[in-house]
């Protein structure tokens, strides 16, 4: 039998006479209630650190995660930047193949077109044509450099400060040759002055 069950020979007072009442009754045993109370702390501070330590995984799961969200945006920028670069990379490199560009750079370093050019036939090695000397004055050139285009700019701008020179010392010489113009000149300037006075 149980420790908590009392002997089914055990008598109850007369006043409870049934023969039901009569049958074990659970009785208590001391000490039986802080035993229990025991038994609960130890689940309650292994609920506490297995939470504890589940808030801790999680701090670091989100930490980790931010970390690698600024490593991935701030490689994304540096892939951004690294497209536009190539992309003014390649738009460098066509201009630099286009066919005015590299005429410009052959006629700088003194390559001249040749109008009556020369052939060779690779399988006979017969010369096809008669090879001129190139003197640069056959065919004039239709590409210009950036210092050739500065050069005719300043040369018109010289032009036109000449020409407006010039206009501006006919007039002196025509004025000054003209007595009766200078004379009127001078009146209407006295005039003027005497009016407002």
């Amino acid at each position: 039998m149980s420790a908590l069950w009392a002997d089914a020979s055990t008598s109850y007072p007369a006043d409870r006479g049934s023969d039901q009442d009569r049958r074990a009754r659970p009785r208590v045993i001391e000490g039986g209630a802080g035993t229990a109370r025991l038994g609960r702390v130890p689940f309650v501070l292994a609920l506490i650190v297995v939470l504890g330590v589940g808030m801790a995984g999680l701090l670091a799961l989100n930490t980790s995660l931010q970390g690698q969200a600024f490593q991935a945006r701030s490689l994304s920028q540096k892939a951004n930047q690294l497209t536009y670069q190539e992309a003014s990379l390649r738009t460098q490199v066509s201009e630099l193949r286009s066919s005015d560009n590299l005429a410009a750079r052959a006629f700088k370093l003194g390559m001249r077109p040749d109008p009556n050019p020369g052939f060779i036939e690779l399988g006979s090695g017969k010369v096809v044509g008669k090879a001129k000397t190139v003197t640069g004055h056959e065919v004039p050139m239709i590409i210009k450099t950036p210092e050739q285009i500065n050069a005719e700019r300043k040369a018109k701008q010289a032009k036109v400060q000449a020409e407006e020179a010039k206009r501006q010392a006919a007039e002196a010489r025509k004025e000054a040759d003209d007595p009766k113009t200078s004379d009127q000149k001078q009146t209407n300037t006295k005039q003027d002055q005497g009016g407002r006075g």
